[in-house]
């Protein structure tokens, strides 16, 4: 098993999208699930993956990762509202992948496990707002201007039974370097992915 950090391309060659920045492995490290957790008590795998700022500084003028938010990560959502419109992401993701086919890098079918928390480059500070194609899921989130870490948060009012709220915020510098914790892959729009917290 295979622990990655990779973005994506826009490229005219499939094989060439997933870009990986740097690899770990994992390691049965002794910590444990939070108590009252399904898993409390077991030892949790963990690993560890170094995000070298010589590796992140060229994605800031990649063309081919650094695009518009309203039509890379909001592409194809409704009522996407954007503050300033014109900022451009890039983003960082992290997956436990099984390899397989031998290239190197994790493809859908080879993921274990994987976060919506990213790693984030924004040319400018910005906030945002979109909702699902369904009109179950609104997101909101707020983004500083450079590298963050971006955490994704999910609630499941109950005075709105069905309806999903989403948040994806800058964390402060101080939590940066905090815990990411991988889960099988879900549906960022309804799941925090908890249930198969690992």
């Amino acid at each position: 098993m295979t622990l990655a950090a990779f973005f994506f391309q826009e490229s005219s060659d499939p094989a060439q999208r997933v870009q990986v920045l740097t690899k770990g492995t994992l390691t049965r490290d002794g910590n444990y699930a939070y108590p009252g957790d399904s898993n409390s008590g077991a030892i949790v795998n963990g690993g560890t993956l170094q995000l070298a700022s010589y590796a992140l500084d060229p994605l800031k003028n990649n063309v081919a990762c650094l695009a518009p938010f309203k039509t890379g990560e909001a592409a194809g959502l409704q009522n996407v509202v954007v503050t300033p419109d014109t900022v451009k992401t890039c983003n960082v993701y992290f997956t436990l992948f099984r390899e397989a086919n031998g290239n190197g890098k994790p493809d859908k079918s080879e993921e274990v496990f994987n976060t919506h928390d990213i790693y984030s480059y924004a040319d400018t500070a910005f906030s945002y707002s979109f909702s699902s194609t369904d009109g179950k899921s609104e997101e909101r989130g707020t983004r500083v201007s450079g590298w963050s870490l971006v955490r994704h948060e999910v609630l499941q009012p109950t005075a709105t039974p069905g309806q999903y709220r989403v948040t994806m915020n800058s964390v402060l510098a101080p939590d940066q370097g905090l815990t990411i914790r991988l889960h099988e892959p879900t549906n960022r729009l309804i799941s925090m992915g908890l249930g198969g917290l690992k």
